[in-house]
């Protein structure tokens, strides 16, 4: 095994005496189990050669388990997505939306500072542009304002002629502030939220589009900017006006930044707006898609990490440092220029994020260390209030991640304690967090991302009863037994052939409900090893059989995880890369240890 001339990224925390690259890899992986015995789906022709078996297996463990569940994963397109209508409340809010725009009535869209709210935003935003109205708008400062609606922006849309406030991606727990703008302003709420109600209760708007209000099996766990689409069919429909393709790209960037599940419309909704990223797009998403693309040099179809973890950080960033407005401005851009200029400053601010976050997460390390070592199931972590709220969620999230357990970030400010919390499968952070709401100064999220603002001396309490909750759900009482992951099969690298590669391609677009394809591969040789990246943090290999089949493997963050022997296990995902006008097959490394 070559060395590198620097040091790459620190090891997992879960170093023990025998260094993980040393460790079977069966203590970190295990293969899911196989369907019945003879279960296969009629897949025609795409099925990879000789693989049918193989490739059933794969639908199978994503709960795809009819030749119809098969027919409709690969070919349902925008004509299969369900009516507007399923959604409980969506005919009542067209019925008030449409009234005002009627009666010339001003219409404000109250939304969000992450990326689903931003998205929603300028769906509604474009949708009643094509409807007539130019409405106004607000997105909440994180630091001023915080997540939700506030009495000062509903004073302001007064002030602007507006009596009709149309929230998208908040607003289901909004009781005193709908009641204000109701009562003291006039104004009439029409609630677009996907956030879970708030003890069976529900502000008293004129209308309410939340799918969580219905238990119609052929709903989506809808994000808020998928819910705004929704909406936005639904209203062009009604008002007889043409269809916007333009909005669906919107829609599937919403939908990947939320994580929410791929079913269903959601689905839908990706893999279409995937195709349209920079042809049919609002020209502010097409400036940036194309700003991003001439970085990393990409020039191929796009995907789902293309918009996880490069479009949506851009249009987070903003947010995350000072105002979100930026990122809406350029969603909604009509002007080339003035899109091409937004689509730097967001560039920018990423840069920018990313440095507050580094700096946020080196200081955090240490503190997860020490929490594991003394067998906590939930980290608490206290920020530098000098620091912005927008680093509390990502640094919650790579602590859960890095943990294998709940976790939450923190800042204290006069007192009060704001926190980002995020959350393990199995574990409902938000349920978690209901049972002590009367302690909570405010709260709201879902079962994977929770906020909440506490008086600061009850961090203590709050944490113990999470870690009480830890313990009475059916997940492993430590970290170490749940970080073990599952992988599709156990395959030779000789059964990697074309036809798979095509197969796992149109399985896409991959994320939660439709993870990746995962493969272990034993007893491969490893061959050319290059480490990569300003800290040499990152490594490409070739991966070789005894038969001489060879592929190259890229990990990321992986050059410490190489093991000093020449035999390896891997664990990949199959990867086509596009670079500089090449279409290439390689692995995507996602473990690696030394054969035993």
């Amino acid at each position: 095994m070559i060395s590198r001339p620097t040091a790459a990224s620190q090891r997992h925390h879960r170093t023990t005496e025998t260094p993980a690259s040393l460790q079977p890899i069966d203590t970190r992986w295990r293969i899911v189990d196989p369907p019945p015995d003879g279960f296969y789906l009629d897949l025609e022709n795409i099925a990879p050669s000789n693989s049918l078996a193989l490739a059933s297996s794969l639908l199978y463990n994503r709960n795809i388990r009819t030749d119809a569940d098969a027919q409709s994963f690969f070919n349902d397109g925008l004509d299969a997505m369900h009516s507007p209508q399923v959604l409980p409340g969506m005919e009542r809010a067209v019925e008030v939306i449409l009234e005002a725009v009627r009666n010339n009535e001003g219409i404000g869209i109250l939304g969000d500072f992450d990326a689903d709210g931003i998205t929603a935003t300028a769906i509604i935003v474009l949708t009643l542009r094509k409807l007539g109205v130019e409405p106004k708008y607000h997105l909440p400062h994180r630091e001023i304002e915080g997540h939700g609606i506030s009495l000062e922006a509903l004073d302001r849309f007064q002030k602007q002629g507006v009596s009709v406030v149309i929230t998208v991606d908040t607003g289901i727990t909004a009781f005193d502030e709908v009641e204000y703008a109701d009562k003291v302003l006039g104004i009439r709420t029409v609630i677009t939220d996907h956030h879970l109600p708030q003890g069976g209760k529900l502000p008293k708007a004129a209308a309410i589009v939340n799918r969580h209000l219905s238990d119609d099996t052929r709903l989506a766990d809808f994000c808020g900017a998928a819910t705004a689409f929704k909406l936005a069919v639904a209203l062009l429909a009604e008002a007889d006006v043409p269809a916007a393709p333009e909005l669906i790209p919107l829609a599937a960037v919403g939908t990947l930044a939320d994580q929410t599940e791929l079913s269903g419309d959601n689905r839908i909704i990706v893999r279409e707006g995937l195709k349209m990223l920079d042809s049919s797009a609002p020209p502010g998403l097409i400036e940036l898609t194309r700003l991003v693309s001439n970085q990393i040099r990409h020039n191929g179809p796009f995907d789902a990490e293309f918009i996880t973890f490069q479009l949506a950080p851009r249009l987070n960033a903003p947010g995350r440092i000072d105002s979100a407005e930026p990122s809406l401005k350029l969603l909604i851009a009509t002007d080339i220029y003035q899109a091409m200029q937004l689509a730097n400053l967001l560039d920018d601010a990423n840069r920018k994020r990313r440095s507050m976050a580094d700096k946020a997460w080196r200081a955090a390390q240490p503190k997860i260390d020490s929490a594991l070592s003394e067998g906590n199931n939930v980290m608490a972590i206290e920020v530098d209030a000098t620091l912005p709220m927008g680093v509390l969620g990502p640094l919650a999230g790579n602590a859960s991640d890095y943990s294998a357990s709940p976790a939450f970030a923190y800042q204290i400010v006069d007192g009060t304690a704001r926190a980002s919390a995020r959350s393990v499968p199995g574990f409902d952070i938000h349920q978690a967090l209901e049972g002590i709401a009367n302690k909570l100064q405010r709260f709201g999220g879902h079962a994977a991302a929770a906020g909440f603002a506490v008086d600061s001396n009850l961090i203590p309490e709050i944490t113990a009863h999470l870690e009480t909750q830890m313990s009475w759900s059916n997940l492993s009482s430590t970290a170490d037994e749940r970080v073990v992951k599952t992988a599709d099969a156990e395959i030779d690298l000789h059964q990697l052939g074309h036809s798979l590669w095509e197969f796992i391609n149109m399985m896409a677009p991959f994320g939660p409900g439709n993870p990746e394809p995962r493969f272990l591969i034993r007893n491969a040789e490893t061959a050319n090893i290059n480490y990569m990246g300003r800290n040499q943090n990152h490594v490409r290999l070739n991966l070789k059989d005894d038969t001489g089949r060879s592929f190259r493997a890229v990990g990321f963050g992986m050059a410490d995880d190489l093991p000093p022997t020449r035999i390896v296990d891997a664990v990949v995902s199959l990867k086509t890369d596009y670079y500089r006008g090449v279409r290439r097959h390689e692995l995507r490394l996602h473990d690696i240890t030394a054969t035993q």
